[in-house]
């Protein structure tokens, strides 16, 4: 009876662990940032951008909130969003000059996902 018992308690013990898997979850996207410059009449101005590229087959884009939604997305990106992107596609959301990018936080319907630059 003995036997039984520890051969049972063995096998629960191993379908208990089976399910817990320790590696992280791959994002479903790639998070880029860039500042694009314009000259205005000897004004330079700089825009924070970030671009979102999928690297899954399929995945939407819910919102990009920069540091922490301390910086505004202009009207224009804004309107892009959500978004369905397939896999190597991208969408590109820009902020007013005023953002300095620090973090960066996706939302996708597979989770959300942050970077944070230096």
């Amino acid at each position: 009876m003995k036997k039984l018992i520890v051969g049972t308690l063995a096998v629960m013990l191993m379908i208990g662990l089976s399910g817990c898997d320790s590696t992280p979850e791959q994002s479903p996207v790639r998070i880029d940032a860039k500042s694009l410059s314009s000259d205005w009449g000897g004004y330079v101005v700089s825009v924070p951008v970030v671009n979102v590229t999928a690297v899954v087959d399929e995945v939407t884009i819910k919102d990009v909130i920069a540091n922490n939604g301390n910086c505004q997305m202009t009207a224009i990106t804004k309107k892009s969003f959500p978004k369905t992107l397939q896999y190597g596609q991208r969408v590109q959301a820009g902020y007013t000059a005023k953002c300095n990018l620090v973090k960066v936080e996706v939302v996708t319907d597979k989770g959300n996902w942050s970077v944070e630059f230096e």
